[in-house]
């Protein structure tokens, strides 16, 4: 609900809306020949060239950058070559969220295409955990391997990377994570966070690495057909991994969703029919919540293995066995998830700190991060969810506005075994003995860069709008700044005094809500998430997201609601 004053919440945060002032007319006009709002929008992120707004909207090829200018990919094309000379087989390591195996489906197939023998690894998530482990290498040497390509690791293990050295393998590092300490000493790093890095684009993801790899080895052959059905798997793990879709990112997802309505992969066709995509209209959307979900549930609760599989898979028929493999963990991880997040209400003091620290030993790994993200936005402070391992902590930390994880976790490095991650996500491994330590470290911290006032979660609409005035070539532009995602969210928008014909619960457990609206002579759908309706409510102002259903092949408009107030009420604070 909104709230009409600046008393806080029981959680301690503060709920107040504003409307972002109006882009002066001469600055939009200058963006070019675009509705008025969409021109407000485009200004609101940033835009302030007609050449910057039609590349925007057009996601056009200006935004795909020089593979060659990324940090050491003539020394890893170089080994690769040799590789291919001398019949080596390579064995590609990655990782086991859904950017990881999206970014070891795409390597693979990249690298039999340019005629290499190639093997895949992926570690166990509790067993091994993140990045390089010795015994995987000594496997892999073991059995004649003599060069590791990673896939979204590896740019913090320097002592695997020399291990492998020393039973005769060579390894490239492709990784998107922030470094940590010194360089590995591998054959190549290819990671635009180097400090020799002169790549227009520091926001890639894992499998956005591996698909500059791929070009700069396929593209000199193959030509424009060198993103066969490698597309289709960026756009999917970059979606996933929650990165920014500005930039070269809003190129990868804008074609990986034209690539992924017309798939020939089998594993990819029966993965979007179990979540119940259209691939005629498949967006950033239901990949974030249909797919990618499937995907990392496996990593999760079993072995990242079966997402592999189903993404390389050639039989029609395993891949409907691990489509439904994969439904099944996706089923379990969202109750393991609520049953998580109810047991951390329990631990957590009526008031959390400044940075929110809980954990049990009967925590999975699996769903700590899902957990720490759904505490990060529920209390508007960073979060730490962590299970035990005998006396090891393995947490994952998810963040609020202004807080870096991973400038936090390098402040705190003396005191941990490993860490690794993001601004936003990230994770560590430390003894439990000195986690009373870290948490007064990492409070002290949030205090530094977060101040210590009552806590208060983004609430910028972008404009208030009459719902009609959304309709005709405003919709169109509308359409044309998708995907949204981070760094490019839905526009929101409030409507005031819009009358409820019709109201009802959704879910299992009546946690969500739908309703019918009426406005400007036509009928709106509009929905809502973890948010609870007030009865006998006759006319709302809203404050929500425009969406797009497909039912039976035609399109509907649907409002997200964020936030809501009964119109004879007090006004939205703004």
């Amino acid at each position: 609900m909104v709230h009409q004053t600046d008393t806080p919440t029981l959680n301690g945060q503060i709920r107040r809306w504003q409307v972002a002032p109006r882009t002066p007319e001469a600055d939009a006009r200058a963006l070019g020949p675009l509705p008025p709002l969409v021109a407000h929008l485009l200004y609101r992120r940033g835009l302030r060239e007609p050449t910057e707004t039609a590349d925007f909207l057009n996601a056009a090829d200006a935004l795909f950058e020089d593979p060659a200018t990324l940090p050491d990919v003539g020394p890893a094309t170089e080994r690769i070559a040799a590789a291919k000379r001398s019949g080596e087989t390579v064995a590609v390591y990655g990782d086991f969220d859904a950017d990881g195996v999206t970014g070891t489906a795409l390597l693979v197939k990249a690298l039999r295409r340019y005629g290499l023998e190639v093997r895949a690894y992926i570690p166990h998530r509790v067993t091994e955990g993140h990045g390089l482990n010795d015994g995987a290498i000594d496997r892999l040497a073991d059995a004649g391997v003599r060069l590791i390509v990673t896939v979204d690791c590896g740019v913090s293990d320097v002592e695997q990377v020399a291990h492998a050295r020393d039973r005769g393998v060579d390894v490239i590092v492709t990784d998107h994570h922030l470094l940590s300490a010194g360089l590995p000493g591998a054959v190549a790093v290819i990671n635009p966070h180097t400090a020799h890095s002169v790549y227009g684009f520091d926001h890639l993801t894992g499998v956005g690495m591996v698909l500059k790899l791929a070009q700069a080895l396929l593209e000199p052959e193959h030509g424009a057909a060198w993103s066969h059905d490698l597309m289709e798997l960026a756009a999917i793990g970059t979606i996933t991994d929650m990165a920014p879709l500005l930039g070269e990112n809003r190129y990868i997802v804008s074609h990986g969703l034209e690539h992924l309505s017309r798939t020939s992969s089998l594993g990819l066709q029966a993965l979007m029919a179990a979540a119940r995509v259209d691939p005629a209209h498949v967006t950033a959307e239901s990949i974030g919540f249909g797919i990618g979900p499937r995907l990392n549930a496996a990593g999760r609760l079993d072995h990242a293995d079966l997402a592999y599989e189903l993404l390389v898979t050639d039989d029609r028929a395993r891949a409907a066995e691990l489509v439904a493999e994969l439904d099944g963990f996706n089923t379990q991880r969202r109750s393991l998830t609520q049953e998580t997040l109810e047991r951390c209400h329990e631990l957590l003091p009526g008031a959390p700190g400044p940075v929110i620290v809980v954990g049990d030993a009967a925590f999975n790994p699996g769903v700590v991060g899902l957990v720490a993200g759904r505490l990060a936005e529920e209390f508007g402070a960073p979060a730490v969810v962590y299970g035990l391992d005998g006396d090891r902590v393995m947490a994952s930390c998810r963040g609020a506005p202004n807080f870096h994880w991973a400038n936090a976790l390098a402040a705190c490095d003396d005191l941990l075994i490993r860490y690794g991650g993001h601004a936003q996500a990230a994770g560590f491994t430390c003894e439990a003995a000195v986690l009373p330590e870290l948490t007064e470290r990492l409070s002290a911290i949030a205090v530094e860069q977060l101040g210590d006032a009552p806590r208060s979660t983004d609430s910028t609409v972008d404009a208030e709008v009459a719902l009609p005035d959304l309709m005709g070539d405003t919709l169109r532009g509308l359409r044309q700044m998708e995907p949204f995602g981070i760094g490019n969210p839905p526009p929101l928008f409030l409507t005031r005094g819009i009358a409820v014909e019709r109201a009802s619960t959704m879910g299992a457990d009546g946690a969500h809500f739908r309703l019918t609206l009426k406005a400007g002579g036509a009928t709106w759908d509009a929905v809502a998430f973890r948010q609870s309706w007030l009865t006998g409510t006759t006319a709302v102002d809203l404050v929500y997201s425009l969406g797009v259903d497909h039912w039976n092949g035609q399109p509907r408009l649907r409002l997200t609601v964020q936030d809501y107030a009964p119109s004879a009420q007090p006004r939205l604070s703004l």
